[in-house]
């Protein structure tokens, strides 16, 4: 089924036509009619970034707006500035025949200009926590006929200790007029679960799961390098790049000094045949602008990126990420790091590189998105030596956790057992 044949206004059909999009993807397909399906029903739906969620909820915000009501009807919370400017644009285009006002609001800039545009009779405000909770105090934001509240990424906002501020939004929001709450998480922690039970009858709660293995990991190409000694990760790293050529990639690194140091040789090094940039958290607003604006042009090949990049990010043509680092102890991280490729089921390729003691992480992430790994070799003799050292080593298949005795302690995961060899 196509967007076409959806029971949707004609002005929104002809904004998506322009905007190239004709056929929802799976949570489209999952959410929108059931947020058309009762003026009541709350939605909570799992879903990574780079799958569709924000037209899953923007169609059915923007088909259901007054137009002729120059109050904000609908809030949307995003944990970034940069997911802020994102959903705004998405919002812009959708609304273009249907005569609705967005706004993005978000900290780092003047908030003259973000009154004035509210006062100017906005209906839809894209905000993060703390600027609109500041607008919201100044008298500035009313949430009197506030139909939607949509948290975008709660689990994200939870990470950054964002809590305390959506918990007084949606207090404020919904303590008189009752709004409908569609919440959407990569990750569905227990705190996100807590946040639409606490704002939603039970009844009119309705979950909606889209699989992270199928939609971000299903359609990218994942290897890993193992470097045996530190000290030649970087040349090793070099090495990578001249054997993968790739048209535009993304680096990641665990903290932005690194980051820096990684960039400055990169850019000195003549192997290196990449227009080198780098976003980390520090940058100003205006900064982060302009490189990502180079990036999408491609004056600007290869990103060096912290993990505020890992998410929010719309970055189509990325063939390549790089995992100079592991992400530290949180395997979803390496989700939301290679869900910058292979967006909306294009393939895209992902390579780390793995420090000798880090190997465990790599079992634990490949058992996290119930796929394999697979080992590549910068040299010949080095794929033979560790054929030579694993050929005749058995594999055991693991004991279900009803065959080992009580006494035994059992392993915390597979990875923890023989089966790797």
């Amino acid at each position: 089924m196509k967007f076409k044949d959806y029971n949707i206004k004609n002005e929104i059909k002809r904004a998506l036509d322009e905007m190239g999009i004709q056929t929802p993807t799976d949570v489209q397909e999952k959410a929108i009619p059931k947020i058309f399906e009762s003026d009541k029903t709350h939605i909570m739906a799992q879903a990574q970034t780079g799958t569709g969620k924000t037209l899953a909820f923007a169609i059915p915000i923007v088909e259901q707006l007054d137009p002729t009501l120059r109050n904000i009807q609908a809030v949307v919370l995003v944990p970034t500035r940069e997911l802020c400017k994102q959903v705004y644009y998405v919002f812009r285009d959708l609304t273009k025949y249907r005569h609705l006002r967005s706004v993005e609001v978000y900290g780092g800039v003047s908030i003259n200009r973000q009154i004035e545009n509210i006062r100017a009779g906005a209906q839809i405000v894209i905000a993060t926590p703390g600027r609109l909770i500041d607008l919201y105090k100044r008298k500035t934001v009313s949430f009197k006929n506030v139909r939607f509240v949509v948290l975008d990424e709660a689990d994200r906002m939870l990470d950054m200790g964002f809590l305390p501020d959506v918990d007084y939004i949606l207090f404020e929001a919904m303590k008189n007029v009752y709004p409908r709450l569609l919440l959407f998480s990569a990750t569905m922690l227990k705190e996100v679960k807590d946040i639409a039970h606490d704002y939603s009858w039970d009844e009119d709660l309705v979950e909606i799961d889209v699989s992270h293995d199928d939609l971000t990991v299903g359609a990218c190409k994942q290897f890993y390098y193992e470097i045996d000694n530190p000290r030649h990760k970087y040349n090793n790293f070099v090495s990578i790049l001249q054997r993968e050529n790739p048209q535009s990639c993304i680096v990641f690194v665990n903290t932005k000094r690194w980051g820096a140091n990684l960039e400055r040789r990169l850019k000195d090094d003549k192997r290196v045949q990449l227009r080198i940039g780098m976003l980390q958290g520090d940058m100003s607003q205006k900064q982060r602008e302009i490189t990502m604006k180079n990036f999408r042009k491609k004056k600007i090949t290869c990103l060096i990126a912290t993990d505020v990049a890992a998410r929010g990010l719309d970055i189509p043509h990325v063939s390549h990420i790089f995992n100079y680092d592991l992400p530290v102890g949180n395997v979803e991280n390496y989700v939301h790091r290679i869900g910058r490729t292979s967006r909306m089921e294009r393939a895209g390729k992902a390579i780390s590189l793995v420090e000798s003691e880090e190997m465990n992480m790599i079992r634990r992430i490949e058992l996290f998105v119930n796929k394999e790994i697979r080992k590549l070799y910068l040299r010949k003799e080095d794929r033979e030596k560790d054929r030579s050292v694993h050929r005749y080593q058995p594999k055991f298949k693991p004991r279900a956790k009803s065959e080992i005795p009580e006494d035994e302690e059992y392993p915390e995961s597979i990875a923890d057992t023989s089966m790797y060899g």
